[in-house]
């Protein structure tokens, strides 16, 4: 064979051999997916997504799944994860510690820094990782005045003679002081780095210092069954069941709306990275066994959280707060519905509606009340009404509360002619007519209707401007007159005026309503009335022509006497 050959043999072998090896390291970080029964049995470490779809069935039956940041196993709605005596574990767990803010000495984060390990003079240094900084904060020491931080790390000498001391940690106001190491340095000897998670501690949850983890989301169900778990985060939307496990550093467990979290057994808790093992919205189902135990310290059980909560109101500019409102059962400031009635509590912002204690003592759960301030329209203007809304209604876990309570709603029964008639004249002052109103709702109203002549659209004219008070579960009937200036077939259409404030015209009902028609018309005598004027004008000028005739017969008597 030819050197030539060779040379391009080699190649085409090396060419070959990287694209294996390009194509297996791509296949280790593919992301897997399960579409049918599957059991694995054996160790194995996850470096790519893995997904378990609808009709997809995984079971890991007494292996060791080593998980790397960064990567997600998603139970697809439909697919089934079961974990059977296995232990599922981040390759890179939380090695931080973080504290939960209070300051007084009981409850004060600690650290134990092991001086009986040296027998000579050492410094501690401190470090509080890349998420953090000891700005604002404190170190405390028994025996020594506390000593103010700066900065992301910090030092403290100690004497040849120092046994193992606790030093306290607090954070600027009562923020949460992080730790990520502590390094050792002794005058003769190497130095040792610890993370903050080795050593001895009170008072202090998990902390991740990088922020980046593996998932574990749950869309369809899993069953976890005396395994355990270590790192990860958590995420429920469909059923999760977690019996005799060991969650170390994973918590808090995230239960989201309409999903199930069941834990039962003797599963046990510890580190979490909050202050509290499940973090659950109000609307999901969440069991805690009898036997199960949580973090303990000043990690509660769990949470229940509800996010953005709004009031829908049918009118604009209600005004309304919340009492015994969120954990501290505070007074809210006063809220108000926006110009489509809706109002939004604390801003959207999310709060705590239930608190599991760490002492399993019985669970805090808000027992809030909607307090209605002021809801008026213009059927309620007059300070002697109630505002519509209900006074106080209890707020309920809901995204969205409809206030529908204590307000009216109108029903336009019917307007008639008080006496019925097919015509009338236009000179007899009017027509009278009797409106009947309904109020079919749950508080008064005071109610005015306007009338239109059907064929012409235009305003009718009426004698009076008629409504009035009518009370809840009333029906009334409203005189008026009507009086029409042309003579043909005519007819009324009147409609209740409803409140401007409403967001929808109709929101407390109204409507319209119409009379049959009649026929105006002019009396029968009006065309010949000329005629007896005539006669009576021309009586009058006979009358005075008689007269001036007989006055000047007169005067020519009296002169031919003269002469």
């Amino acid at each position: 064979m030819s050197k030539s050959k060779t040379a391009l043999l080699g190649i085409l072998l090396l060419t070959s051999l990287a694209s294996t090896t390009s194509l297996n390291v791509g296949a280790q970080s593919a992301e897997i997916v399960i579409d049918s029964q599957v059991e694995w049995i054996e160790d194995r470490s996850l470096e790519g997504d893995l997904r378990i779809v609808s009709g997809g069935d995984l079971t890991l039956n007494g292996l060791k799944l080593s998980i790397s940041d960064g990567v997600t196993i998603l139970v697809e709605e439909g697919g089934i994860l079961n974990v059977q005596s296995s232990e599922i574990e981040d390759t890179n767990p939380p090695t931080g510690l973080a504290g939960y803010g209070y300051w007084d000495e009981v409850n004060r984060s600690a650290i134990l820094i092991p001086g009986s390990d040296y027998d000579g003079p050492f410094d501690a240094t401190f470090h509080s990782g890349e998420t953090g900084s000891f700005y604002g904060g404190q170190a405390i020491i028994e025996g020594r005045d506390a000593i103010d931080l700066n900065g992301s790390e910090f030092t403290l000498s100690f004497d040849a003679d120092t046994d193992d001391v606790w030093v306290g940690l607090v954070g600027y106001g009562h923020q949460s002081v992080h730790l990520a190491t502590v390094t050792m340095i002794p005058d003769l000897g190497s130095s040792i780095t610890y993370n903050a998670i080795d050593l001895q501690y009170q008072n202090m949850m998990a902390l991740d210092n990088d922020g980046t983890t593996c998932d574990i989301e749950i869309a369809g169900s899993a069953d976890f069954d005396d395994s355990s778990i270590l790192g990860c985060k958590i995420v429920v939307d469909g059923m999760m069941t977690i019996h005799s496990t060991s969650i170390d550093r994973t918590g808090p467990i995230i239960s989201n709306e309409n999903s199930d979290l069941v834990l039962s057994g003797q599963t046990a808790f510890s580190m979490s990275k909050a202050d509290h093992d499940v973090r659950a919205h109000a609307n999901s189902r969440l069991h805690w066994g009898e036997d199960v135990l949580g973090s303990g310290g000043h990690t509660d059980r769990w949470e229940r959280v509800i996010g953005s909560q709004e009031l829908h109101f049918d009118a604009a500019g209600v005004l309304f707060r919340i009492l015994n409102f969120g954990q501290y059962e505070i007074t809210s400031s006063t809220y108000f519905s926006d110009e489509n009635g809706v109002g939004i509590i604390d801003s959207g912002n999310s709060r705590t509606v239930e608190i599991g204690w760490a002492d399993g003592s019985e669970p805090w759960t808000e027992s809030a009340s909607i307090e209605i301030i002021e809801y008026r329209t213009g059927w309620n203007m007059d300070a002697s009404m109630d505002d519509y809304g209900g006074g106080i209604i209890p707020l309920t876990w809901d995204e969205v509360t409809v206030i529908d309570g204590n307000t009216p709603f109108i029903e336009f029964v019917s307007v008639d002619f008080q006496n019925p008639t097919e015509s009338i004249s236009r000179g007899s002052g009017g027509v009278g007519l009797l409106a009947t109103i309904a109020n079919r709702g749950t508080a008064p109203a005071t109610v005015y209707f306007t009338c239109d002549v059907s064929e012409s659209g235009v305003a009718a004219q009426m004698t009076s401007y008629p409504g009035g008070l009518i009370e809840a579960g009333e029906e009334i009937a409203i005189q008026f007159s009507w009086m029409n200036s042309d003579t043909d077939l005519a007819s009324l259409t009147c409609e209740i005026l409803t409140p401007t404030q409403l967001v929808e015209e109709d929101a407390f009902g109204g409507g319209i309503a119409s009379t049959g028609q009649i026929t105006w018309f002019d009396p029968p005598d009006e065309e010949g009335s000329i005629i007896p004027i005539v006669v009576a004008i021309f009586i009058a000028i006979a009358t005075m022509a008689a007269f001036f005739f007989r006055m000047t017969k007169s005067s020519e008597d009296e002169e031919e006497e003269l002469y």
